[in-house]
């Protein structure tokens, strides 16, 4: 965890910023490739307003070593500190993929818009690490917003996904962690976990969806005080053997489904 007392802070302006520059408030750097390449955590990157892409002489994925923070504007999501790119990256256990973001151990990614325009892109790729992604908006990846995969335990706090083509939030393997009191909208899914994925999954607003969530094989979350509303298809899909954990009466889940066209709950591994 960076202690953000001992951290350096370097700053970054795709406007006005040069990489010959030291980094500093008053002579920024231009690129954040250049910056996540130089710089010795622990450390803060802080951004300034503008388009971080390929044009400006971005190499995508950026990888966002442990220990560093990138932060944009977490008050308004993000807005006007966008993030947009895709790159070739060989992961673990999935092969080539397209990825705009790679975040490492302790690694955190706070206050930016970020956007996959590339087919099947992914905005941030999450394997085996425990960052935290929080106060950010993942708009039209042509995949998902963000990928979890291996053993990984990240928290995702207060982020908002929108218009994403396969998915919000893909969870896979045996990832953990929390998703916690995100906005999911208008997204293909709004999260979609496999395989042995168990998060704690709680006072998040899927709305606007074709399904909202969407669990298979072995997926076990945690289900507590979300809102599963409004889609065109349904609120929450089971397959395989998922068992999602819906509380008990010493421990109310809480979660409220209304208003979806087709089907609240359904589950789909006991029809033929």
């Amino acid at each position: 965890m960076v202690n953000s007392t001992d951290a350096t802070t370097v700053y970054v302006n795709p406007v006005t910023g040069s990489d010959n520059n030291n980094g500093s408030r008053l002579s920024p750097f231009k690129t954040l490739t250049h910056t996540l390449n130089t710089i010795r955590p622990p450390a803060i990157v802080q951004l300034a307003d503008g388009l971080y892409h390929a044009a400006n002489d971005e190499l995508f994925p950026l990888i966002v070593p442990s220990g560093v923070w990138v932060v944009g504007n977490e008050a308004t999501k993000g807005q006007g500190i966008a993030i947009e790119g895709s790159g070739d990256y060989q992961t673990k256990n999935f092969g080539l993929q397209n990825i705009t973001v790679i975040l490492a151990d302790d690694a955190q990614l706070m206050g930016v818009t970020v956007t996959n325009p590339i087919n099947k892109g992914t905005g941030i790729w999450i394997d085996s690490t425990s960052p935290t992604v929080a106060n950010n908006t993942f708009i039209k990846c042509r995949r998902e917003g963000i990928f979890i995969s291996g053993n990984a335990k990240p928290a995702i706090l207060d982020n908002v996904f929108v218009q994403n083509a396969s998915a919000g939030l893909v969870m896979a393997r045996n990832s953990k962690g929390e998703i916690l009191r995100n906005v999911m909208q208008r997204n293909s899914i709004g999260i979609a976990m496999s395989d042995f994925s168990a998060p704690l999954v709680a006072n998040n607003k899927l709305s606007e969806n074709r399904i909202d969530m969407a669990l298979s094989r072995e997926a076990r979350p945690v289900l507590r005080y979300n809102l599963f509303a409004d889609n065109s298809s349904g609120g929450l899909l089971l397959n395989g053997s998922s068992t999602p954990d819906f509380g008990s009466s010493q421990d109310p889940a809480g979660n409220i489904f209304r208003d979806n066209n087709d089907y609240d709950v359904q589950n789909a591994k006991s029809i033929n």
